[in-house]
């Protein structure tokens, strides 16, 4: 019973550490960069406004599975790769905001994310753009 009772305790001292804790939530498509150029919608889902970055990431492979890297590149670096204005917003409770892009090296595989650290934790939702998808997209059509 010693570890049932451990698992109802920290459970408990979750529930009360969410409840002091502003909920943090947001929503950003495509998920997939499939076109060189577009936009990227970003949506506030918590109950409170939200200040949220644009940041580039790297790929890198953890057990074999592609994944965002834990640092952003540095911004002249991010620009080289691809165009976003604003990179820096607020968000407030509800709202969408679609952020046109262009990516400038296709040939380049990256992580746009969305990034919100607000109090204790910070969020990522990532897009990913892949080389690959670029010549799927842009392949002429056959010829007859």
């Amino acid at each position: 019973m010693r570890f049932g009772h451990s698992v109802v305790a920290g459970l408990g001292a979750l529930l009360l550490l969410r409840s002091c804790l502003p909920a943090l939530g947001f929503t950003q498509a495509p998920l997939t960069l499939a076109h060189s150029k577009g936009a990227i919608q970003l949506s506030n889902t918590s109950e409170r406004s939200i200040e949220l970055s644009l940041q580039v990431f790297a790929v890198v492979h953890q057990g074999g599975k592609p994944s965002a890297a834990l640092a952003p590149l540095p911004v002249e670096q991010a620009e080289q790769v691809i165009r976003l204005r604003p990179t820096q917003m607020r968000l407030a409770s509800g709202s969408t905001r679609t952020i046109p892009y262009t990516v400038f090296d296709p040939s380049r595989d990256f992580f746009l994310c969305g990034v919100s650290a607000q109090g204790l934790f910070m969020l990522r939702v990532c897009s990913r753009w892949r080389p690959a998808l670029v010549v799927l997209s842009s392949a002429p059509a056959a010829q007859r």
